[in-house]
């Protein structure tokens, strides 16, 4: 298939197979000497038919699944699917199973056909093969853990002014679905997919998926205490969600009760940089909540919900997390900087929580790196902000956990789980209290490590923050970044 090696074939979210190269590699070893014992005929039958091949390949000693499932996929590529996690399975078939007639059953056979089927029916309607993990997609899907206030830029259809000014006026916002079949509150995926897919046939595949994701953030996502916002004009106007979605007396728009600030807006172009670049990302109903502290702190205490209103039951808001101190002249000119590229790394910062500093030796990254890190924390103890030098034999184990030689009382070797910088930093700000401060962790020398030795499952949180994996040394305990 084309594309198919293009990021690699496996994109996995559990830790286990992505680090433990050597056990697919004795696995292989196993598959091979199992199949060199099946009569020819077993192996003709599994080269002609894919069950055949899974019967196969789980009669593999020592089966593992998720090793398995990439070899059956490398195989069969038509009927496989390149997900191999248990639970990225189950949630893809439980997602959009209702498109299919329902679900067939939990094993692993009934789930792999439920998914083939429901990958032959988005197929269709896509007119070409659909990637599991695509934007649009995987929001359907995946499951994360409850980030708290979320904030939403809705848009209108040809920046309708007057429909604008109607959301004001009547303390509403809507999403137009003059085409759509009537959906209850709290819909699955799989339901608002096929009905996009058979009411909108008059619409284009991206049009069709970005209304899916609309309809589907609107009905289902979007919560009481929200924020959302629209722009116009080159203004910005916040307001927060107060209501469950309802259908206007026409069904032809989706509305919910929004309480919208009886300020004059906020100029775009006033924003700072990191909110800009969200709001220029495209769609119907946005998930902006990358941004929602900085668009907090626009929100006047007396625009919250209140606990006796009746129309947001639910709308019991987080506390926000404080947004980095801003960067004042005079700290700009301690580093011999302008403010403006000073300011720009610390939004870009804030924003995606990691950031790269490259360029030639002796240029001022180490030193711009913990000046501008303890300048953010407010620490001058050290204690928020850590800096550790990376080399060619550093490891995990050094940098996240690993075991180490340890005494016991009665004066016997022993090896002892020792938490590393990573680690320990990430229980530090992971405790009470201390939600809403900063921590900063400063690799020096970066490139000059194994990276991929040293992060490990690692790298996967680094795309996915609010997600958690289980550990190389702690595999029965959930981690995730604060």
């Amino acid at each position: 298939y084309k594309g198919m090696t293009d990021h690699g074939v496996i994109r996995d979210r559990t830790a286990e197979f992505n680090w433990t190269i050597w056990d697919h590699l004795k696995w292989l070893c196993r598959f091979v000497q199992h199949v060199d014992q099946q009569v020819p005929a077993a192996i003709t039958k599994a080269l002609k038919d894919p069950l055949k091949f899974h019967e196969l390949a789980a009669g593999t000693p020592g089966d593992q699944p998720a090793i398995r499932r990439s070899i059956e996929y490398l195989a069969w590529p038509s009927y496989f699917e390149p997900v191999v996690a248990d639970v990225e399975r189950q949630e893809i078939r439980d997602a959009f199973a209702s498109l299919v007639g329902g679900a067939n059953g939990d094993s692993d056979e009934d789930i792999t056909a439920d998914i083939h089927r429901i990958r032959l029916h988005l197929d269709e309607q896509a007119g070409q093969r659909i990637d599991w993990y695509a934007r649009q997609l995987v929001s359907q899907w995946r499951k994360v853990g409850d980030p708290g206030r979320r904030a939403w830029l809705l848009r209108t259809h040809s920046d309708n002014a007057e429909l604008l000014t109607a959301w004001q006026e009547e303390e509403k916002a809507t999403l137009d679905v003059e085409h759509l079949r009537q959906l209850d509150p709290g819909v699955t995926a799989g339901l608002v997919q096929h009905a996009v897919d058979e009411d909108y046939k008059h619409l284009g595949y991206v049009e069709r998926e970005d209304t899916k994701t609309a309809v589907f953030a609107f009905l289902t996502v979007m919560k009481p205490g929200d924020l959302v916002l629209y722009q116009h004009a080159g203004t910005v106007r916040l307001g927060v969600v107060l209501g469950e979605p309802e259908h206007n007396e026409d069904n032809r728009r989706l509305r919910r009760k929004v309480r919208w600030l009886d300020d004059d807006g906020h100029a775009t172009a006033d924003l700072p940089r990191h909110v800009q670049r969200q709001l220029a990302t495209s769609g119907i109903v946005v998930d902006v909540t990358k941004v929602v502290q900085a668009l907090q702190a626009l929100v006047p205490a007396e625009a919250e919900p209140e606990d006796d209103d009746a129309a947001a039951p639910a709308a019991v808001v987080p506390p926000a997390q404080e947004g980095f101190r801003p960067l004042s002249r005079d700290f700009a000119d301690s580093l011999h900087m302008d403010l403006e590229p000073l300011q720009e790394i610390a939004e870009l910062l804030e924003e995606n929580r990691q950031l790269v500093l490259y360029g030639p030796p002796g240029t001022g990254k180490t030193y711009l790196a913990k000046h501008l890190a303890a300048y953010l924390a407010q620490d001058s103890t050290d204690e928020r902000v850590k800096l550790v030098q990376f080399h060619p034999s550093y490891a995990y184990e050094d940098f996240f956990e690993g075991y180490r030689p340890d005494k016991t009382d009665e004066g016997q070797v022993s090896f002892k789980l020792v938490a590393g910088p990573l680690r320990r930093l990430a229980e530090e700000a992971a405790k009470p209290g201390n939600e809403n401060k900063p921590y900063f962790l400063i690799i020096d020398e970066m490139n000059r490590a194994n990276l991929a030795k040293v992060f490990g499952e690692l790298y996967f949180l680094l795309e996915y923050r609010d997600d958690r994996i289980y550990l190389q040394y702690s595999p029965n305990e959930p981690f995730t970044l604060p």
